[in-house]
């Protein structure tokens, strides 16, 4: 296969050359590939571009873009781009250009793609790989605890080392994701494709490797906004998820069904003087009629009802269904708390019969309403 090794850099000119020579002398003996170099300068205005011009000369598989700096994110995006569109890149592998990745695991990266992989990451937080021993307590803590965040804030824990930026991967996740990522710029970029690769069917294998701090230059990671960014991402990426499945659309139509149920029972009761079971009937019976026909054109649309004669009968179905549960649970609970204690609490008896009638409703919906065939 045609692999493509992509290098962002900024400001690397003493550690590019060296990382150049041993990724050569590392990926030498690889067979069954074809391997070419892709380096991506931010304009550094400490000459890398001039340097890597100047190898260029002697080493006809390196190859140069450049752009202004707008963070590592576009970055690697655009070399992404580059090494599919104009180098026809069928795997792509990326590595730091501050030698803090070992060259001589990149055949490895390669071999777990050669064995069924589809998204090799080099892993410090498995067997056999390692952060520096030399780190300061405080900046192992940031890095153990930042990577166990993510791996259960986003729930793959089977992935350890997350935000890394040395791995492999099939040039069918760039074409696929690469409209969603233009909107990281900065180092959350590596957690956020991961993460969208994952939910685009990635195999993902991980190589442990031995991670070591940079010989020359600084670190340009920010880490108070590097690790506000991570939880935002985190925060976001879960909210998405549970909009877009079928439980959070059931939660949002609930929602909507919750809003007018309310309204018309503080309406009828507060304004007209019903009673709060009475009036509570009347908003449920508008909700339930609100809740299907939501819940058939959204949350359960790859099951959906259609037909006249098959609409009306599953509508007769869900308003005994979900009678029994307004009836028996939600506005009983109203009763009993009437009874019990008074009726000048009777919203709170409301919203607690609600949230039992949450869960009965979605158990009955998803299986008998919107059953699979």
């Amino acid at each position: 296969m045609n692999v493509v090794v992509i290098v962002p850099t900024y400001n690397e000119r003493e550690n590019i050359p060296i990382l150049l020579d041993q990724l050569a002398q590392a990926l030498r003996g690889v067979k069954n590939h074809t391997v070419s170099y892709l380096v991506v300068d931010d304009t550094s205005p400490d000459g890398t571009g001039d340097v890597v011009r100047a190898y260029q000369k002697t080493h006809r598989a390196v190859q140069m873009i450049t752009g202004k700096k707008e963070g590592l994110g576009h970055a690697l995006l655009r070399g992404m781009t580059h090494a599919v569109r104009h180098m026809h890149a069928e795997v792509i592998l990326q590595i730091d250009a501050d030698l803090s990745h070992d060259p001589t695991i990149a055949p490895q990266l390669l071999s777990a793609i050669d064995s069924g992989a589809t998204f090799a990451v080099g892993s410090r937080y498995i067997p056999g790989g390692a952060i520096p021993d030399n780190w300061g307590i405080i900046r192992k803590i940031y890095s153990i605890a930042g990577n166990t965040i993510v791996r259960f804030g986003l729930w793959h824990p089977g992935v350890h080392d997350w935000t890394g930026g040395y791995r492999a991967y099939v040039k069918r996740f760039y074409e696929e994701i690469h409209d969603e990522m233009k909107e990281y710029s900065g180092y959350v970029f590596q957690i956020a494709f991961l993460h969208k690769a994952i939910h685009h069917g990635a195999i993902v294998a991980e190589v442990p490797f031995h991670f070591t701090d940079r010989l020359y230059g600084h670190s340009k990671i920010a880490p108070a906004e590097y690790i506000f960014n991570i939880y935002k991402y985190i925060a976001l990426a879960r909210l998405g998820e549970l909009v877009q499945g079928t439980f959070g659309k059931f939660l949002v139509v609930g929602g909507i069904g919750f809003i007018l149920n309310a309204a018309l029972l503080i309406l009828f009761h507060n304004w007209f003087g019903w009673s709060a079971v009475a009036a509570n009937l009347v908003g449920a019976g508008v909700a339930i009629f609100s809740n299907f026909n939501l819940n058939n054109l959204w949350t359960f649309r790859h099951h959906k009802i259609s037909g006249f004669t098959q609409y009306v009968q599953k509508l007769i179905h869900f308003y005994a269904t979900s009678v029994f549960g307004v009836v028996a649970i939600q506005t009983g609970t109203i009763a009993l708390g009437v009874a019990a204690i008074g009726e000048r609490y009777y919203f709170i008896y409301f919203l607690l019969g609600t949230a039992l009638l949450l869960i009965w409703n979605y158990a009955v919906y998803s299986k008998f309403i919107w059953k699979k065939s």
